[in-house]
């Protein structure tokens, strides 16, 4: 009978901690850093939640504000491209407009992504 899977024998039982609000056991027992990082991470919250809402509550505009801007300007870029293609400066103007924008679009996304008090996938 090789083929026989055997179980792991059950667990005894666990024993409950005592527990004890000794400041001198906890002051020992907790490294000096953990204190520091432990409060700034408490900061970073507390900064990052409401800065968070508050991009997120402006998101809508301001996306819609470079696509507002982004898409005529690829529009017109693709228009100049074909009717002043001699225009060098006009062309690349509206080139660099649109891709500008779409760009401050994606990269404000980008920052509320990293600003998340949830995790958030990066990728696409």
């Amino acid at each position: 009978m090789t083929n026989v899977v055997s179980f792991p024998k059950p667990k005894a039982k666990r024993v409950p901690m005592a527990f004890s609000l000794d400041a001198g056991k906890l002051k020992a027992v907790m490294p000096k850093a953990s204190t520091v990082r432990g409060f700034l991470s408490w900061v970073w919250l507390a900064v990052r939640l409401p800065l968070f809402l508050v991009l997120y509550w402006l998101r809508l505009p301001v996306v819609f504000l470079c696509n507002l801007i982004s898409v005529p300007a690829l529009l017109a870029w693709l228009f100049t491209m074909y009717a002043f293609p001699d225009k060098t400066h006009m062309v690349w103007g509206f080139g660099f407009i649109s891709l500008g924008a779409f760009a401050l679009a994606w990269l404000y996304d980008i920052i509320l992504m990293a600003l998340s008090p949830q995790d958030m996938m990066m990728t696409l």
